[in-house]
């Protein structure tokens, strides 16, 4: 009992944050909004200055009310940590970008597990990693790809996303819905990555279903709809309103950077596809 009082408050925490996710009418005025300064007062009105750091809240209220799932909570915010493993990848070839690492890190604060660091060599980068989440596989791909920085990015997408479907597979069998919104994210990563490794390697066809990204979008934001009129005793709930808040984060994003321009609208709709904003 006390198990599921613990999981009932989790979820009446969740659920109230979800309340708090910008809506399509919400963000009318970002959609309007046709210079920096416009959009800065519409963000700073709508309190999502900082779109990041309230996603981040989201996590950790989803890692600690939710001990059972915490594992996949954690593998998937490492679908945004390892864009900075990725980042220190690239700096071991080109030393001298150094300053990308300010510009491009991405700050998850206490929740995250890599730190900015110098290493001069995949190997050097392999060997700092090692207490980290990333240690196996830093290791398998500073020995495989070593300075092939396409290469390795790709590895460590694919390893990631890997690490992601194990944990939704551990989950209890009732958890049907928590697995199929863990599985929309990874086939539409699978999709993307089809997209970079056909252009890596040359390839002269991508599988149709890599270019459907919309509709694989689209179709995680109705899974979403459907966690909420589910068990509030299931995982899948907060899944959804991580997934949201994760959906939230990028539509801001290309609102801003569309400010106003009609001609990045197909980049917008494809951004606002699984999100409150788009529906």
């Amino acid at each position: 009992m006390r198990a599921r009082g613990g999981i009932a408050y989790a979820h009446a925490r969740m659920h109230a944050w979800k309340s708090r996710l910008l809506t399509r009418i919400d963000a009318a005025p970002l959609f309007t909004a046709t210079n920096a300064a416009e959009m800065q007062r519409v963000l700073g009105a709508l309190e999502i200055r900082d779109p990041l750091a309230r996603l981040l809240r989201v996590y950790a209220m989803a890692i600690r009310g939710y001990p059972h799932g915490a594992e996949l909570f954690r593998a998937l915010l490492r679908l945004r940590e390892i864009e900075n493993v990725k980042l220190l990848w690239r700096l071991t070839a080109k030393p001298s970008r150094r300053d990308a690492l300010e510009r491009l890190w991405i700050d998850l604060g206490d929740l995250a597990t890599v730190q900015k660091l110098d290493a001069a060599t995949p190997n050097a980068l392999a060997e700092v990693l090692r207490d980290t989440p990333y240690a196996s596989i830093a290791a398998t791909v500073a020995r495989v790809h070593g300075n092939d920085v396409a290469a390795a990015e790709l590895a460590l997408d694919r390893w990631t996303s890997q690490q992601l479907r194990e944990a939704a597979q551990r989950l209890p069998r009732r958890e049907t819905l928590s697995r199929r919104l863990i599985e929309s994210v990874i086939r539409e990563r699978d999709a993307q990555l089809a997209v970079r490794g056909a252009k890596r390697f040359g390839l002269a066809t991508v599988p149709a279903e890599a270019f459907d990204v919309v509709a694989l979008r689209r179709e995680r934001l109705r899974l979403c709809r459907r966690a909420f009129v589910g068990s509030p005793f299931l995982l899948a709930p907060a899944i959804a309103i991580v997934l949201l808040a994760e959906e939230e984060v990028r539509a801001v994003r290309a609102l801003v950077e569309r400010e106003g321009d009609t001609s990045l609208d197909v980049a917008m709709v494809r951004a606002l596809g699984a999100s409150q904003l788009g529906a």
